[in-house]
C-alpha cells in the first residue's frame, strides 16, 4: 500500500483541499480522506485517468466531472504508474510512450509500409470494383471526350470504316451497347476499344491480317473489353485514391472531372492480366458462337508476334502478348466442341476492307 498527501479539487469550487491518499494495489482503489473534516471516500481504479508532468501526477475520475487530484510525490507516482500498468489500465498513448523512441520509430516505419502496401495492392482493386457504382453514362462521356480530341489529329479512312461497320454487323459480338467502328490510317500495329462502344482499328494491323477469322477475333476481343467495362475499371484503378474518396463523399461531378482529364490514357491503357484473359477467352467464345474458326484468334497472335520480331508494335504494350496467352487459346480450342461454317459475306467484306483506298 502507498500513502501520500495531495491537493483535491471537487470540481465545484476553485479552492483546493488537502487530503491523504491510500492506494491499495490489491483492492484496485484509492482511499481518500479530507484532512480538514475527516470525510472518507474511495475512487475505483477502473474509473481513473491520469497524466504525469515530471514529478506531478494528476488523477481524474470519469464518474465525477471536474474532480481532480494533484500529487507531487515521485515515489507515489511511480508506484501508482506500475500498478496501473500491471492491471492493464494504461491507455494506448501511455503504452506507446512506454515503448521508447527506437521502438516508436520501428512502429512508425511498419505503419508507413502497411499504408504504402495498401495504396498499391489493396486500394486499386477496391477502386476497380467500385467502378460498378458508376452509371453507364460515365462511359459515354469519357469515351466521347477522347474521340473528339483523337479525331482532330487522326486520318480516318471512311471507306474502310464503312466496310468494318458492315463486317461487324454480321457478327453477334454480345455487345450490351451500340458499337461504333473507325479505321485510322497509321503505320502503328494497333487497335483499341473505348468505354462508349467505339472500336478503333489502325490500317497497319488490318494489312497484316490474312483472313476474316483474324478480324473477327480482334473485334470479339475488343468488344469484350467494352462489354465488361475494362477501360473504366482500369481508369478507376489508376486513379484509386481519388476514386474511393469521391465515391465515399458522393462527389460524382469531381470524379467525372478527373476521369475526363485522364481520358487521353484510353488509347494506351494497359489492361491487367485478368482483363486480357477475359477478353481472350470471351472473344474466343464469340468466334465459336458465330461458327467462325476459333484458330483465327491464334493466327491473330501469330501475326502480331511476327511483327514483334521487327519492332515492338503499340498493341503489344496495350495488349501484352505472351506465349502463355496463345497456348491458353490453343488449349481451350482443343477442348472445345465447335462447328465452322463458311461465311461468304464476311469473306467478301474482309476483301473489300483490304482493297479499299483512303477516301
Amino acid at each position: 500500500m502507498s500513502k501520500t498527501e495531495a491537493k483535491y479539487f471537487d470540481g465545484q469550487s476553485s479552492a483546493s483541499q488537502q487530503i491523504t491518499i491510500d492506494f491499495d494495489e490489491g483492492m484496485n482503489e484509492l482511499r481518500l480522506q479530507i484532512i480538514a473534516n475527516g470525510v472518507l471516500f474511495a475512487w475505483q481504479a477502473k474509473n481513473l485517468e491520469f497524466e504525469q508532468y515530471g514529478n506531478l501526477l494528476e488523477i481524474r475520475n470519469k464518474i465525477y466531472s471536474g474532480a481532480l487530484l494533484q500529487i507531487d510525490d515521485k515515489g507515489f507516482s511511480q508506484s501508482f504508474y506500475e500498478a496501473m500498468k500491471q492491471n492493464k489500465r494504461l491507455d494506448i498513448h501511455k503504452r506507446l510512450l512506454n515503448f521508447g523512441f527506437s521502438k516508436l520509430i520501428a512502429i512508425a516505419v511498419c505503419l508507413l509500409g502497411l499504408i504504402i502496401l495498401a495504396y498499391f495492392f489493396v486500394l486499386p482493386p477496391v477502386a476497380e470494383k467500385s467502378a460498378a457504382l458508376l452509371p453507364d453514362s460515365v462511359d459515354e462521356q469519357i469515351g466521347n471526350m477522347f474521340m473528339e480530341s483523337f479525331l482532330k489529329k487522326s486520318n480516318v479512312d471512311t471507306g474502310k470504316s464503312r466496310y468494318l461497320e458492315q463486317f461487324a454487323s454480321k457478327l453477334n459480338l454480345k455487345n450490351k451497347k451500340p458499337l461504333h467502328f473507325a479505321v485510322v490510317k497509321s503505320d502503328e500495329v494497333n487497335a483499341f476499344a473505348l468505354p462508349n462502344g467505339q472500336i478503333v482499328v489502325y490500317t497497319a494491323i488490318l494489312n497484316n491480317m490474312e483472313s476474316s477469322d483474324e478480324l473477327a477475333a480482334l473485334l470479339g476481343h475488343e468488344a469484350t473489353h467494352i462489354n465488361n467495362r475494362h477501360s473504366t475499371k482500369m481508369l478507376c484503378r489508376n486513379l484509386a485514391g481519388y476514386m474511393i474518396v469521391s465515391l465515399l463523399f458522393s462527389d460524382v461531378n469531381g470524379l467525372m472531372a478527373v476521369l475526363a482529364e485522364n481520358a487521353q490514357q484510353l488509347h494506351s491503357l494497359s489492361y491487367s492480366r485478368k482483363f486480357e484473359q477475359e477478353a481472350d477467352e470471351e472473344g474466343l467464345k464469340i468466334l465459336i458462337n458465330n461458327n467462325i474458326n476459333p484458330n483465327g484468334m491464334v493466327k491473330l497472335f501469330e501475326q502480331l508476334e511476327k511483327e514483334q520480331k521487327i519492332s515492338i508494335p503499340k498493341i503489344i504494350s496495350t495488349h501484352p502478348l505472351t506465349k502463355e496467352r496463345k497456348e491458353n487459346m490453343q488449349k481451350i480450342i482443343s477442348e472445345s466442341v465447335y462447328v465452322i461454317k463458311s461465311n461468304n459475306n464476311l469473306n467478301s467484306i474482309f476483301e473489300q476492307i483490304k482493297k479499299s483506298n483512303l477516301n
